[in-house]
C-alpha cells in the first residue's frame, strides 16, 4: 500500500516520517534503507516491500506545501 508521509527528522540512525493524513502516526526507517536524498519537510510516497522501503520524493507537493507555509508566515508577520 502506498502512503504519503512528511519527513519530520533525520538523525544519524533513523528517518522519522509522519503520515500526511494523521501526523500522530510515525514511521521510523533506518537511515541505510532511505534510498533518496531528503530534507526535513519533504513529502514522500513510501511503499513497504518485505524488508525494504521504496521512497519517492514528491517534489511538486513539497514545493506547494512550503509555499503555503511561507505565505502563512508572511501573513502573520504583516499583522
Amino acid at each position: 500500500m502506498i502512503k504519503k508521509y512528511t519527513l519530520d527528522s533525520l538523525d544519524a540512525d533513523f528517518g522519522t516520517f509522519l503520515l500526511r493524513e494523521d501526523e500522530s502516526v510515525q514511521l521510523l526507517i533506518p537511515k541505510n534503507l532511505i534510498n533518496v536524498h531528503l530534507h526535513e519537510g519533504d513529502i514522500v510516497e513510501i511503499i513497504k516491500t518485505n524488508e525494504n522501503y521504496k521512497i519517492t520524493l514528491l517534489q511538486c507537493e513539497t514545493e506547494e506545501a512550503m509555499a503555503k507555509v511561507s505565505s502563512l508566515l508572511e501573513q502573520l508577520r504583516n499583522k
